[in-house]
Order: structure tokens, then sequence, then C-alpha cells
């Protein structure tokens, strides 16, 4: 089975879980521009009507446009929080360059049984098959079907802008590159997304509305390549898979620039890591307070706060009580990363 946390597709929730990866230098990573990754996770924005900042007109308009036979799939979305997602019905690998067109096809084709079993398994140590899921069990044709034209009904309102997010998309492939070539990969992937974090060869995710929850886990990643797919769906959407043979996937937001975002750190270090973290780990050429860090790149202390929380999970800083203040250090590790990066 598959599961959605903001948006997430992997194994069924067990509490207190990591998953474990190789280094960041052994990992192999591909950014993928595979669109049915975005329209699952608009799709299940659309049916739940629990948005996450995927805009509310592009939500009603999903919704709106599914034909009839398409909202026996859509139903089964409508759970709040997080879900399950059979792994079956899932994308097809991201490294394979399919089509919306062709996924659609891939579940029309899809044998059955490859969904009851997963159901029937049901991933929950046993229990039975999850209530909002009791409609595909029942009728696993009728929901692939209907699965395929909500997908095709969801494409036909996003498809615009997955092209218009053109220049994004580039960007972001020039983003991932430079880090794989600069050494910046696990920054990077602690970029990604509010609730992922990356230290040591460990992936967690805990969501952002209830960081104490921590799912997985998920499996290491040993040899697969990891694919990271940029998605159209909000600035809150993830959709992560570990379950194949081949390959691990993270659907995360694609970066947006911020208007007005500070541009004091620039070049690959900025690229990277976002103006705000990488002025404000250039900042830090001795221990500052917050306040002091978001005087020196000019945000409210509760942005600093937020982008240091980053910082810190990928071990770029260290926190240190001092009286009444908090005193912020660049780790080894940060300045290693600026000295790497700093044009």
């Amino acid at each position: 089975m598959g599961k959605t946390g903001t948006i997430a597709a992997t194994s069924a929730p067990r509490p207190g879980s990591q998953l474990r990866a190789d280094a960041p230098g052994a990992l192999a990573v591909s950014v993928a521009l595979a669109p049915q990754q975005s329209v699952i996770a608009l799709l299940l924005q659309a049916a739940s009507g629990q948005s996450h900042g995927a805009p509310a007109g592009l939500l009603a308009a999903i919704r709106n446009g599914l034909r009839p036979q398409a909202r026996f799939a859509a139903q089964l979305f409508t759970a709040r929080g997080h879900t399950t997602i059979p792994e079956s019905a899932l994308p097809i690998s991201p490294l394979a360059d399919a089509s919306v067109a062709d996924q659609a096809a891939r579940l029309r084709d899809l044998p059955t049984a490859a969904l009851t079993d997963e159901l029937d398994a049901a991933a929950y140590g046993g229990d039975d098959c999850p209530p909002h899921w009791r409609g595909a069990a029942d009728q696993p044709r009728r929901w692939l079907h209907s699965m395929a034209d909500a997908s095709l009904d969801t494409w036909a309102v996003a498809e615009p802008r997955w092209r218009a997010a053109g220049p994004l998309l580039d960007r972001e492939i020039r983003r991932v590159g430079t880090a794989a070539v600069r050494g910046g990969m696990a920054a990077l992937l602690n970029s990604l997304h509010p609730g992922l974090s990356y230290q040591d060869g460990t992936f967690t995710y805990a969501p952002p509305c209830n960081p104490s929850l921590v799912l997985g886990p998920l499996g290491p990643v040993g040899p697969r390549r990891m694919a990271l797919v940029p998605m159209i769906a909000g600035r809150d959407s993830l959709l992560f898979s570990f379950e194949r043979a081949d390959v691990c996937y993270i659907g995360y937001p694609i970066p947006r620039p911020r208007p007005g975002a500070p541009v004091a750190a620039g070049g690959a270090l900025a690229t990277i890591l976002g103006p705000v973290r990488a002025a404000i780990l250039q900042a830090l050429r001795q221990p500052l307070t917050v306040s002091d860090l978001a005087a020196a790149v000019h945000c409210a202390p509760t942005t600093a706060t937020y982008h240091l929380h980053q910082l810190a999970a990928a071990v770029l800083i260290t926190r240190e009580k001092s009286g009444p203040s908090v005193r912020i250090s660049r780790t080894a590790r940060g300045d290693e990363l600026v000295d790497l990066l700093s044009d």
C-alpha cells in the first residue's frame, strides 16, 4: 500500500520511522520531469478538499472537470490527513519518461489482482482493508478505469500550468546538477520540503502540521537510483515512494523565486540553499544571535528561525544557549560548504 502524508506514497505508516540511505556522495540522483506525480497530488487535494498550497481555483476546476465515470476513483481520496494509495496504482517509474496517457493506459491494463492483493494485505498488520478503499476492493476493474479517467481529466486542467512551469523546471535541473557537481547534495535534500529532513544518510518525514508524527520506516535506498520529481501541486505537496526495485523517488514542490527575497548570497550557494539560507550561512563568520542574523539578512526573526531549523537539520549550523540568547555557529560541514560553493 502507499501512504499520504502531506501527500506521500510509500509503505503503510509505522510510528517512529526513518528512511536510511547511503552517504550523499554515494547517491545516484536524477531529476525526472514526470507530470503524473503532480496529477495524483492535485487529484488528492481536489477530491479531499484539503489543499496543500495548490490554488483554490485550480482545485475547483479539477473537481468540476471530472467526468461522472472519473468520480468513482476520486471519491476514495476524500479522507483527510494521511490516507493510503496502493503501490500498484502509483505512477510508472519516473525514469521511464511516460506521459499521463501512458499512465492511464497502464491503469486500464493492470490485472485486478495487483490491486486487490495489496488491498487484501492491508499493510496494517493484517487489519481489514481501510474503509475508504472498500469500493476499489469490491470493484477493482471499475476503479482502475475510473482512476485512468480521473488522471486524464486532471491533466486536461493542469497541463497548461505544467507547460508554463517549463523555465522553473529547467532551473531546478540546473540546481540539482550544481549540487551534485559541487558537493551540496545533502543541503539540497534538506531543502526539498519543510517536513522532509536528511542527515547522515537518513531521511525523516514529519508532517509540518504535526511534527511529532514521524512516518516510515521506508527501507534502505541501497544501490537504487534516487529520482527527484519537481511538482506543480502546491508549496506543501509531497509524494514519495521507496517500494520499487530500481528507483526511489520524491515528488516535491518546485521551488519558486520569492518576490523581494534577499540576494546577498549569490552563485552556487544560493542556487542550492536558496538566497535566505545562503545569506544566513555566509553571515555566520562568527557566532551570532537569531536577532543579529535576522538583521544581517534583512528578514524577520521568525523567518530566520524557520530557515535555521532547516540548516540545523542539514548539520550546517549549531545552536547553543548563552544566557537569555541562543547563539548560532556554523559547523565544520557548514564551513566546508561555504568554502566550496562561494564564487
